[in-house]
């Protein structure tokens, strides 16, 4: 392949390697367990390799499953034949695994003959699917790893397709994320992803980038001359090895996951693998921050509260102290569970399990409290919950707004696309009392028009 010539691409690219946001390190926890998919050995080091190192890093569970196997890069060579080079490549990506944390017990070979993964309509495609889909329910991963849906190679698409198939036979599907290869060095605009298609972002492996580089290496067939006899042989270029130098790595996932809210479900798995998943108890940021909120009431006492997904209550027991009652809501019983036992018997106080913004209580507030749950709201959700506390706050009541702002993968919005929603809503009638943007959040509050306007 060569790169293209195109000003307007190699922009594009551009773009793609430098703009997407960075996801932080912080919310990969959340990634419990990983099943990375390879179309051959070496792209599990190329694509992913400074992810992978950061997963293992944190004593996270990678599987990486190679598909093909790799024979077609050197088919002339008769010092390696066909089964010579299979067991070649095979024990390169197994050093390069290592070198990444993965131990070999993590790693699958699926053996598919290079360049002939099955694609979509044709034979073997059915068995394949089958095949992966059984992987995948026996491993249940958090997340799968695929090659880009247009990266331009056979089995790279085949793959996707493979995968991409076999995920929605699934009752519970992984988080589906995918990974550029040979897209870097595409000459064809429409192999880049289309407006709107995905959600880009960007992983920092600065510090990961020494494995990265060692792993690319142990892949000797594919980047020096170790098979020399044949004249037609594969090896990567310079200039496509200089793709995967940089201090980030790009991953996408499908846009339409601003259009589906995370689901009660979501939260239950969150809450059965850790008490308090966002250490809220013992982050000092989380600390600061919920100082910082408190202080930002403008009132001195509400009559009537109302806090939208309060999670254990560490914020929710202070708030108690400046409302006369207060209504905590979460989707989630387990967290709500913690949160009574952490108030006791506070008769100020009521939690109820509710799914806001689709089950919403009948009564009215001077307060409604919105802080790090919008976020987890489809664009059309948002859109309801809006509405409906606008509608559920009395004249003069007053409504905060506190969001986390770096992009988080898992959620279907950012902070600052909820707050910009609100904004949008409230800006020409309700009065900006308070707005504030820190290193990680930012802080907004507004009062509704009519009624008291004590401070």
């Amino acid at each position: 392949m060569t790169i293209s010539t195109s000003s307007e691409l190699t922009k594009r690219k551009r773009a793609l390697a430098s703009e997407p946001p960075l996801h932080p390190h912080s919310d990969l926890h959340f990634w419990k367990s990983t099943l990375l998919f390879a179309p051959h050995p070496d792209d599990e080091s190329l694509g992913c390799g400074g992810l992978v190192a950061l997963l293992r890093e944190r004593d996270q569970h990678v599987h990486v499953v190679f598909v093909s196997d790799g024979a077609m890069s050197h088919p002339n060579s008769r010092r390696y034949d066909r089964a010579a080079r299979v067991s070649l490549r095979e024990s390169e990506a197994l050093a390069a695994c290592q070198e990444l944390g993965v131990d070999e017990a993590n790693v699958s070979f699926l053996r598919y003959p290079d360049t002939e993964v099955p694609r979509q309509h044709s034979p073997g495609f059915d068995g394949a699917v089958d095949h992966i889909r059984q992987l995948i329910d026996r491993q249940k991963p958090s997340h799968v790893l695929v090659p880009w849906r247009r990266d331009p190679h056979c089995d790279h698409r085949g793959t996707w397709e493979i995968c991409r198939e076999a995920v929605s036979q699934l009752a519970e599907k992984p988080r589906w994320v995918e990974y550029p290869i040979w897209m870097w060095n595409s000459s064809q605009e429409a192999e880049l992803p289309y407006p709107d298609e995905v959600i880009a972002w960007r992983l920092d492996i600065t510090e990961q980038q020494p494995h990265k580089q060692r792993a690319i290496a142990h892949h000797v067939s594919q980047t020096t001359r170790l098979i020399d006899d044949d004249a037609d042989g594969f090896m990567l270029s310079p200039e496509m090895l200089a793709n995967f130098r940089h201090d980030t790595e790009l991953y996408f996932e499908d846009a339409e996951k601003q259009h589906r809210s995370l689901s009660e479900a979501y939260f239950n798995q969150v809450y059965d693998n850790n008490n308090d998943p966002w250490s809220f108890e013992t982050s000092q940021y989380e600390q600061d921050k919920y100082r910082h909120t408190v202080a930002a009431l403008p009132k001195q006492r509400y009559a009537n509260g109302l806090e939208i997904g309060c999670s254990i209550g560490i914020l929710t027991s202070m708030l108690a102290d400046r409302c006369d009652h207060l209504l905590a809501l979460d989707t989630s019983a387990k967290p709500l569970a913690r949160a009574r036992a952490r108030l006791g018997e506070n008769g100020s106080v009521v939690f109820r399990q509710m799914d806001f913004p689709h089950e919403r209580p009948e009564e009215l507030f001077d307060l409604i409290i919105l802080s790090e749950v919008g976020y987890y709201w489809s664009q059309e959700d948002l859109g309801v919950a809006v509405a409906a506390i606008t509608k559920q706050l009395r004249p003069g009541g007053d409504l905060m707004l506190v969001h986390y702002t770096p992009y988080v993968p898992d959620y279907p919005l950012t902070g600052d696309e909820v707050h910009e929603a609100f904004a949008t809503k409230l800006r020409r009638n309700y009065a900006h009392l308070h707005e504030d943007r820190r290193q990680r959040y930012r802080m907004d509050v507004y009062r509704k028009p009519g009624g008291a306007s004590n401070a």
